[in-house]
């Protein structure tokens, strides 16, 4: 009998967050995402008042309206072809104000 031992790559990412997480949210807010291992790519994908597509960097620009966006973090130069995400939902919602210079 044998037992076999896994162990992951340090390197390889195991974890996403993506900050801020909670809101509020208002239009202009940047989600910032981040991953642990070695020189990740990033990659937005979901929703934000209308599909986004597939974006690529560490942040992302919230436009207003409802949105569902996830981050994914890719390492593939290694030893590993791993990708891990995460996702935050809500609203950006926020009023512009005008102002007026009076001279």
């Amino acid at each position: 009998m044998s037992n076999a031992i896994t162990t992951l790559s340090a390197e390889c990412p195991t974890v996403v967050t993506i900050t801020p997480e909670n809101g509020p949210f208002k239009p202009g807010d940047v989600l910032t995402c981040n991953a642990n291992g070695y020189n990740p790519s990033y990659t937005w994908s979901g929703t934000n008042n209308g599909d986004i597509g597939s974006q690529t960097g560490s942040t992302y620009t919230l436009v207003k309206g409802d949105f569902e966006v996830t981050c994914s973090a890719t390492i593939d130069d290694l030893t590993c072809a791993v990708t891990a995400s995460d996702t935050v939902a809500g609203a950006a919602v926020g009023k512009y104000r005008l102002q007026h210079i009076l001279f």
